[in-house]
């Protein structure tokens, strides 16, 4: 009864003894069969040799960590025509040639390595009373044969982060088993050609709208039917309308303006437009004041627009040199991000007055105004009173505040001037262009109304905006060329870049308002990845991690 609990052959064994030990059980076993075949010729034999003791780990029982104590017999093989005299008896049901683990211990060690990799899952199997190491689990993961998968029908590809803004892999997703097919150690065209090339049979390819995945797949698969991602066609909208808002100061500031302004219905027009107005053109820059009217910090901000200038101006005479973002960033020590974002202006941003940024006197503001209110205008007394309750920023940043204090308090003797009331960001107003109205909270379509009612470029862009997201959400492939027609009619030109983009790509994006798929399967497929690479401290190599993310998830 208990050998036929302990192996899954329990007619060929015959239980000796249990022995029960420190928090261990070695159970011994004699085998009981009367011939082997030769795994060398496949000769069947029934001389017996000799016989020797095999000792594997095998899985817990009840908390008690288990070891086999198996007796394997060797046999003489009578074929004379093989190349070995005796052999040993093989049991693959229970253990490999050699393996000091039984078979299904190493099962469980392989899903503990795929599930939670090497480090944690040793320490998993410490407490399951498994023995085993995390470069044990790690070979385990290695030696794992992949799974078998065929060409997919319908693939989405994206791309992910090796090393985040500098290299780059491709993951490739069969959208309709929703299961992962292969990793690529690179994210180019040619890679993505080749992949194609040796895998036909591919009939839609869903991808973004990159460069290197449109002429990786036109390459590799000419014949399939490539879709463009919904999704990344409203990020586009959104960061088209983010740039166009980045130039309308004044629809920014009507944004954070507080007084009522009458907010239109909440519908979204049909493709009937206003008359385009004429593209905005940038303000000419003001003259500067003497620079003995002007206060320090209106002269630091003064220097800090010039340089930003001069380095917006070197940006763009790089770029006529042909250097690419990366190199530009490299040779001006910016953000990669920031040159991108300079080149897709047609002058240098200018950022809104009226912002505040956070300082260390935060937390403090109520007790020094308190203070202040109370007769201490000492910045030198309030400083050390800060000390005792944990300030620990300078005595100089108190005393900028003191100024301000003492200058508002010689203001408020004369008539006090207008507030200034701090623009909305650009990023923060796009997303009310392009949210349904309905979705939006009372104080947000007040803004969304007022932004809409400063210039009528202002509402052609949101009134083509809501356009172009209805269109995406209700699947109209017939509404696309209108739109784009009364995009380059309109005039502007954040959205008249996107609709060139689209024009270039038309077949995919038509495809997108018409076919079924798109890229979300795979967008959760690269955060499934991201899991992993995290899981493993993102030291792990790539062969490595492939075999992770491609293994099937129980």
């Amino acid at each position: 009864m208990l050998t036929s609990i302990f192996l899954p052959e329990p007619t060929q064994w015959q239980l000796e003894r249990v022995e029960v030990g420190d928090q261990s059980l070695v159970i011994k076993l004699l085998t009981t069969s009367t011939q082997a075949v030769c795994p060398y010729c496949a000769t069947s034999s029934e001389r017996a040799h000799s016989y020797y003791w095999r000792q594997p780990a095998d899985l817990p029982c009840f908390g008690y960590r288990v070891k086999l104590n198996l007796q394997v017999r060797r046999f003489f093989c009578d074929n004379d025509q093989c190349t070995y005299t005796t052999f040993a008896e093989r049991i693959p049901k229970v253990i490999a040639p050699h393996a000091r683990r039984t078979a299904r211990l190493i099962d469980q060690q392989q899903a503990i390595a795929f599930t939670a990799g090497g480090e944690t899952g040793a320490r998993l199997m410490a407490q399951l009373g498994m023995p085993g190491s995390p470069d044990n689990l790690l070979r385990i993961i290695r030696d794992t044969p992949e799974p078998v998968v065929t060409t997919p029908r319908v693939l989405g590809v994206d791309d992910w982060a090796i090393r985040k803004g500098q290299s780059y892999g491709t993951i490739l997703v069969d959208l309709e088993k929703q299961q992962p097919v292969d990793l690529l150690p690179e994210r180019s065209a040619e890679a993505f050609a080749a992949w194609l090339k040796a895998h036909p049979g591919v009939e839609i390819i869903s991808r973004d709208r990159a460069s290197d995945y449109i002429k990786g797949a036109t390459d590799g698969a000419p014949e399939a039917t490539q879709v463009a991602d919904r999704w990344h066609l409203l990020k586009n909208l959104r960061e088209a309308i983010e740039r166009y808002l980045d130039r309308d100061q004044p629809c920014l500031k009507a944004a954070a303006d507080k007084e009522p302004v009458a907010r239109p219905e909440p519908t979204t027009p049909e493709l009937q437009l206003p008359e385009p107005s004429q593209p905005d053109e940038p303000e000419p820059d003001e003259e500067p004041a003497q620079s003995g009217q002007l206060t320090k910090a209106q002269q630091d901000k003064l220097a800090r627009r010039t340089k930003r200038l001069a380095r917006y101006e070197a940006v763009l005479e790089l770029q006529q040199y042909g250097l690419t973002n990366n190199e530009i960033a490299r040779r001006l020590n910016m953000d990669p991000h920031t040159v991108a974002r300079y080149l897709k202006t047609e002058h240098c941003p200018l950022y809104p007055e009226g912002r505040t940024r956070p300082s260390k006197l935060d937390p403090y503001r109520d007790y020094i105004s308190q203070r202040w209110q109370a007769g201490c205008h000492n910045a030198t007394e309030i400083w050390r009173e800060l000390g005792h309750l944990g300030f620990t920023g300078s005595r100089g940043l108190v005393a900028q505040w003191a100024a301000r204090q003492r200058q508002q308090l010689r203001s408020s003797q004369s008539e006090p001037p207008p507030p200034k009331v701090a623009p909305w960001a650009p990023s923060r107003a796009a997303w009310l262009f392009v949210k349904p109205p309905t979705d939006l909270a009372p104080e947000d379509q007040a803004a969304l109304a007022r932004m809409i009612q400063t210039s009528d470029k202002a509402a052609l862009v949101y009134h083509l905006g809501q356009q172009f997201v209805a269109m995406i959400h209700d699947r109209q492939p017939e509404a696309l060329v209108p739109w784009l027609t009364a995009v380059f009619e309109s005039g502007v030109g954040a959205l008249t870049r996107l609709a060139k983009g689209i024009q270039q790509d038309f077949q995919a994006v038509e495809a997108a308002l018409s076919l079924p798929w798109s890229n979300g399967q795979t967008e959760g497929q690269v955060n499934r990845l991201k899991l992993i690479k995290r899981q493993m401290y993102g030291r792990a190599k790539f062969d490595l991690l492939r075999k992770r993310v491609l293994q099937s998830v129980a």
